[in-house]
């Protein structure tokens, strides 16, 4: 008979790993460290826990005189599988009483803080170092961004898979001829390039060059790429190379022009794909993005594909009538997202901004979904200008795609309409069986604006608290869905602008007994931020 453990110390390691990885999920500090500090069995079981993910602060000053203290101990290297290196430079137009005249420097548009050689060897020598993440602390005006010879070194690591470089640009300045070799790790097999989406300059001949190079010698090994378009060469990344093992590609920014290709042929080569995002903003006026136009001579080429996120979808695209059966998301939504327009245009002056196609109508989304054969879907998300067709679009949902556990769902009204037909809503979409979670922008005439009003010409700053009336518009619109959809229904999320962010308001369903009778109660759980690097 086996003997019941009666003290954590009788499992063995491999469940009190788990028992931690679990305790950290729930909160690191609080639970794993207290317990590191029980024996000495528990703490170097908890070591990988504590130290496999660390972030280090980066100073210019460091760089001058680097003592070894301002680095990781020696002692925690073994643990640490991931590094977030946060640079600390500052632009010096940012300290300055005159903008205007400052002239950006050297030091403006290169990261310092990371050419240090005693960060590099500290880095080499961390035996499990799988992923580093190179960010500023603060945005930088000038295209802050690493030289050539800096991406080379981490390039060099021995164990990398993945490097992201968010929101710092890759070489602001040309590199040196003779030092375009790098020597990047075979093992490499993600690489997200993440800039701002409103910037200047959109792209730099370095930057393309550098992106164009590095790209011919990781093609290989990549299986996750992330890249900008602005920077990116379409004709070297698809024309020129092969990506036998790339299963996940996301592109981001101004649709290209050249070369002028359907994306069915294009990424013909990536037969592996599993993922395949294309948020590409179309000039206003502009038709909508087909991966496949009607009437072109193409083969469909992903098999596997499980994830499709198209902005401004073509309701005459043949692609959607060959996806596989076995889809699991699917996204049709606009880029930027029209709530994301929103809040640009009252932060940024209109001469930074870049016109852009509106949101799609129900009737064109309803098209493309009929063509659409996905009965595994479990993830929808759409984006349009309500009319007419809005309930045939969302009936259409419900009885197409019946295994959806997660819908969202932003829908916008015409000037004027202040009639939101929540109920209406609701029952088109009350035969989904399986839906868990509800995520929905009903646009409200009584939300907030994201800042400073300036399209009333009426400046209204607000509030912490969101408006009383919106609050109430907010928990009877949930009260409705948790009523007239499925009892699987567990939360309802509704967008909101709050605190001059982009936010989810999450509401609880419960159902409770109360004297013999299933009563339905909604509360409110918490606001999570807008999960896409949207800004």
């Amino acid at each position: 008979m086996l003997r019941k453990p009666t003290s954590l110390l009788d499992l063995d390691d491999y469940l009190l790993i788990r028992l931690l990885e679990q305790v950290k999920s729930t909160d690191l500090t609080r639970c794993v460290e207290p317990l590191s500090t029980t024996c000495r069995r528990m703490r170097e079981l908890s070591m990988p826990l504590l130290f496999g993910m660390i972030r280090q602060q980066l100073n210019v000053a460091d760089t001058a005189s680097p003592p070894e203290s301002y680095l990781v101990p020696e002692s925690l290297w073994p643990y640490i599988k991931a590094v977030k290196l946060r640079c600390r430079c500052i632009d010096g137009h940012l300290t300055l009483p005159v903008r205007e005249r400052y002239e950006p420097q050297d030091s403006d548009v290169i990261c310092g803080a990371l050419e240090n050689p005693t960060l590099h060897r500290t880095l080499h020598n961390m035996p499990h170092l799988s992923t580093v993440i190179v960010c500023p602390a603060a945005s930088h005006a000038f295209g802050h961004g690493l030289l050539w010879e800096t991406l080379c070194n981490l390039l060099s690591l021995p164990h990398l898979t993945r490097l992201v470089l968010d929101w710092v640009r890759m070489c602001p300045r040309p590199p040196d001829p003779s030092a375009l070799q790098p020597q990047p790790s075979t093992t490499l097999s993600c690489l997200e390039y993440l800039l701002p989406n409103i910037r200047y300059q959109y792209s730099q001949p370095s930057e393309v060059k550098a992106v164009d190079r590095l790209l011919r010698f990781l093609h290989l090994s990549l299986e996750t790429l992330s890249l900008p378009t602005e920077p990116s060469s379409m004709d070297t990344i698809i024309a020129l190379l092969d990506w036998p093992r790339l299963r996940e590609l996301k592109l981001r920014g101004l649709r290209w022009t050249s070369p002028d290709l359907p994306i069915i042929r294009l990424f013909a080569g990536m037969s592996n794909l599993r993922v395949l995002s294309l948020e590409l903003m179309e000039q206003d006026g502009a038709t909508g993005t087909a991966l496949w136009p009607r009437g072109f001579t193409a083969t469909y080429p992903w098999p596997y594909l499980d994830s499709l996120s198209v902005s401004h979808p073509d309701p005459d695209d043949e692609v959607y009538a060959h996806l596989p059966q076995t889809m699991q998301i699917l996204m049709l939504r606009s880029w930027p997202h029209e709530c994301i327009r929103r809040w640009q245009e009252v932060n940024y002056e209109p001469d930074q901004l870049r016109s852009y196609r509106s949101p799609t109508s129900p009737s064109a989304l309803l098209r493309i979904l009929r063509a659409c054969y996905m009965p595994h879907l479990r993830n929808l998300g759409v984006e349009y200008c309500s009319d007419r067709s809005e309930v045939s679009l969302l009936s259409h949902v419900a009885s197409n795609f019946p295994r959806l556990t997660s819908l969202e769902l932003h829908r916008y009204r015409p000037d004027g309409d202040v009639d939101i037909p929540v109920l209406d809503i609701a029952r088109s979409l009350a035969s989904l069986a399986d839906l868990r979670i509800l995520k929905i922008h009903l646009d409200f005439p009584e939300m907030q604006w994201p800042m400073p009003n300036r399209r009333s010409g009426i400046t209204h700053y607000w509030t912490l608290e969101n408006p009383e009336d919106f609050e109430q518009r907010l928990r009877a619109a949930t009260a409705t869905f948790a009523q007239v959809l499925k009892p699987c229904l567990k939360q309802v999320w509704h967008f909101l602008y709050k605190c001059f962010q982009l936010h989810w308001r999450i509401y609880v369903v419960d159902r409770v007994p109360v004297n013999g009778l299933i009563e339905t109660r909604v509360e409110l759980l918490d606001n999570v931020t807008y999960e896409t690097e949207w800004r």
